[in-house]
């Protein structure tokens, strides 16, 4: 897996965390999830469902340790993941937030082995300055009978597929340890 915590500081230098998601992060990554479902932005997730896929979550808390961003990557198959519950505060949009976990979860993608993640959306442009191309819908079934019957816009959705090939593993992750230590 990609290193689990990073940091980076935004516009007022504010610092922000991002890392794996933990036990402790459910009810306010559940809240913040409910704040995006209204308007279906986001599936709504249940506590119970957020349990069982803690796992795939990264999120993004501010200095406070206030939850700012998450997003997901939940294994397809073997050669595909899917990008869900990417969503970061609106007080935050702009500063590279989304991006930034995004490629956290591209890079989790590429160590996990998985050759494509795709999306669901209507943020074309972001995922397509992220190297996502557009795809028909239809690609992907099985992934729409199952998710889109919990959506508000199940009979008038207005979603794009994209996909993106995962990166293969950058030279310098993938260099073998030999060398490391002088002398040996």
């Amino acid at each position: 897996m990609a290193s689990l915590t990073s940091s980076l500081k935004a516009p007022g230098y504010r610092e922000v965390r991002l890392r794996q998601a933990r036990v402790g992060d459910i009810a306010a990554l559940a809240e913040f999830i409910a704040a995006y479902t209204g308007d279906g932005t986001l599936l709504a997730r249940s506590r119970a469902n957020l349990l069982h896929y803690l796992r795939d979550f990264r999120v993004a808390a501010d200095g406070a340790g206030r939850l700012i961003g998450c997003g997901a990557l939940q294994l397809v198959n073997e050669d595909l993941a899917e990008i869900r519950s990417l969503a970061v505060d609106p007080a935050w949009r702009g500063a590279g937030l989304g991006g930034a976990i995004l490629r956290a979860l591209i890079a989790d993608a590429r160590d996990l082995g998985v050759a494509r993640a795709f999306c669901l959306t209507r943020r074309t442009a972001f995922f397509a300055r992220h190297g996502f191309f557009v795809v028909p819908m239809q690609r992907y079934p099985d992934k729409i009978w199952n998710d889109c019957r919990l959506c508000a816009r199940r009979d008038d959705c207005d979603e794009v597929a994209m996909e993106m090939v995962v990166p293969p593993t950058p030279a310098a992750a993938s260099a073998p340890l030999a060398g490391l230590w002088p002398g040996r």
